[in-house]
């Protein structure tokens, strides 16, 4: 039998919800991530946890108002109107304390998962268009439009975590919610013609799910010998 205590590697997806001031500039977006954890033979765990944001999900559709035309689109330098895509980017990285409650004390690996942690958020705009023809949205141009922001943040997750032995289905899936205490990084908002360093509240709700790949630090033998 394994032991009752090693690191769990665990790839997982997240389906992010807005909230706060975060709200006003995307709507839902993805995650893909990796969360390393170890487990003690006490159920304490300790661990680390990143986030990868991406999606086509940017709300402010006036991000270029001030050198687009009546119709809303900007026009290139060859006098042609031009194609702009904007999505969502952003990292998350925390570190976290958390508990394994067991629901069958004979599956040590098993049960409620809870966490809090600690971590730093960011996220902005990511413009896609054309260098060669749309230079007043590119280069260093770029940064008075991409609302680069990032600050502390908190994380709270309450999920299940399936991992029996004898089983080589081992998941977690659960739910986690952040709060990030973010501010503008840009010295000056192009669009806004104001001050990019506004401080914010960005919340998110996700809904995440898992695989866990275990790697264990002993096998039960060796704790027992340890122990004896």
């Amino acid at each position: 039998m394994k032991t009752e205590q090693g690191f769990m590697f665990s790839p997982h997806y997240g389906l992010q919800i807005p909230g706060g001031d975060l709200k006003a500039r995307f709507s839902n977006f993805s995650s893909i991530g990796m969360g390393v954890d170890y487990k003690f033979k006490n159920n304490l765990i300790i661990g680390v946890n990143y986030d990868w944001y991406f999606g086509n999900s940017v709300k402010d559709s006036g991000a270029f108002s001030g050198i687009s035309g009546n119709s809303g689109l900007v026009i290139d330098q060859n006098g042609d109107f031009s194609v702009i895509r904007l999505n969502m980017q952003g990292n998350y990285v925390s570190a976290h304390l958390g508990y394994l409650l067991n629901i069958n004390k004979k599956e040590r690996f098993s049960g409620i998962f809870m966490s809090g942690g600690v971590g730093v958020m960011q996220h902005k705009i990511d413009i896609l268009s054309s260098e060669l023809t749309i230079p007043q949205i590119n280069g260093e141009y770029e940064y008075g439009y991409d609302k680069l922001t990032y600050g502390l943040a908190v994380r709270e997750y309450i999920g299940y975590q399936h991992f029996v032995n004898d089983s080589r289905y081992r998941f977690r899936i659960g739910v986690e919610f952040n709060q990030g205490f973010t501010q503008g990084r840009r010295t000056w908002d192009f669009n806004a013609n104001k001050s990019g360093l506004d401080k914010r509240l960005d919340l998110t709700t996700v809904f995440k799910i898992g695989v866990i790949v275990p790697v264990y630090t002993k096998n039960r033998a060796d704790e027992e010998f340890f122990t004896d």
